[in-house]
């Protein structure tokens, strides 16, 4: 049976029983699961693409949601990414998902916005999740698939809350 490895830094409180049973599972079901939603501990194994750092009349939500967009393919997990499209609007935070509760206001699914912030309690797997909506239902998520950086769909896990950055 092929072992689970990960060239990232997982949970710091993901005990080796649950990377087992997540190798078990993804082997058995033979599909692709979730990868890690926890924050980094280190930086990624692969040089992150390019991020945008200028801002429009649009402000802080565009700057957000292009450099989240920009880090596509890229191996991190979500926190990694919400950081990095948090600088290129000039915010520097980087914490556990739910710190970035602390960051703006709650607002509805009707009036989400891309580059609002989208924080899960659940992410699917059991851990808290943070990603950045780009619009139509859909947001950048990173740690998802072997911890890359995918477009899904908003409507994971617990379900969205939806943050507008200050």
């Amino acid at each position: 049976m092929p072992k689970f490895q990960s060239h990232t830094p997982r949970h710091r409180a993901q005990t080796p029983f649950r990377l087992t049973r997540t190798a078990i599972l993804a082997t058995v079901a033979g599909a692709m699961i979730l990868g890690s939603v926890a924050p980094a501990q280190a930086a990624p194994t692969t040089a992150p693409q390019p991020l945008l750092t200028t801002q429009s009349a649009s402000g802080k939500a565009a700057a957000i949601a292009s450099a989240a967009k920009n880090q596509l393919g890229v191996s991190q997990d979500c926190t990694a990414l919400v950081t990095k499209a948090l600088r290129a609007a000039g915010i520097k935070h980087h914490g556990w998902p739910v710190s970035y509760l602390k960051l703006g206001t709650r607002v509805s699914a009707a009036q989400a916005k891309p580059g609002d912030l989208v924080y899960y309690a659940d992410g699917g797997m059991g851990f808290a999740h943070i990603a950045v909506y780009i619009g139509g239902g859909k947001a950048v998520h990173g740690g998802w698939n072997g911890n890359q950086t995918v477009i899904q769909t908003v409507n994971v896990g617990s379900g969205p809350v939806y943050i507008r950055v200050r």
